[in-house]
């Protein structure tokens, strides 16, 4: 029996090695490469190509709605985002993408409705936490943004999260709690 099985299992891994990676994930593979060095214009070239070449390769969209999202082509992300939601809903950290998008494009109604559904998926997302408070504070709605800052802190003690939190106390008059986060976020910023 084991004279049988040393060269099944070669086998298997043989095969297993040599499955052909799509043209779209090789595309997907050089566009990430080019973004992760600074070369953007490259990257966008091969997000696009990896998209072209398989129309439902979602991390191909979900790349390159990354790079348009930080370009400040916030629709374009939208529409990628949105194209990855349709293959899978389960994704939170997709939704808080889609809500830093829509949040920087000014339109927070969608931008709460994507953090939040971001947060039911998983209630411990700092980054969407942060959001949260954002589109809170953008709204001078500081007592929404504070709660928000708050739960993030207790998660990951973060400089841009107590000092956004110190903004809020100094814009509700609280001297004494924004100099304490002014404090906390200098000493994690050395």
């Amino acid at each position: 029996m084991k004279k049988f099985l040393i060269p099944l299992i070669c086998l298997l891994v043989a095969a297993c090695s040599s499955v052909p990676v799509s043209k779209s994930s090789e595309y997907l593979a050089k566009g990430e490469m080019y973004y992760k060095t600074g070369r953007v214009q490259k990257a966008l070239k091969y997000f696009n190509k990896a998209v072209a070449e398989d129309p439902y390769n979602a991390e191909a969209y979900l790349s390159r709605g990354t790079l348009l999202y930080s370009a400040g082509e916030y629709d374009k992300a939208i529409d990628d985002f949105g194209v990855v939601l349709d293959s899978d809903k389960n994704v939170p950290e997709l939704y808080s993408a889609l809500g830093a998008a829509y949040a920087a494009k000014g339109e927070y109604a969608k931008a709460r409705e994507a953090l939040l559904k971001s947060l039911e998926l998983y209630p411990a997302n700092v980054a969407a936490l942060n959001s949260l408070g954002g589109i809170y504070y953008s709204t001078g709605n500081y007592n929404a943004a504070i709660k928000e800052y708050d739960k993030a802190l207790a998660l990951r003690p973060v400089y841009q999260i107590y000092y956004m939190r110190g903004v809020c106390y100094e814009k509700l008059g609280m001297t004494q709690e924004a100099e304490a986060d002014f404090k906390a976020a200098e000493a994690l910023e050395n």
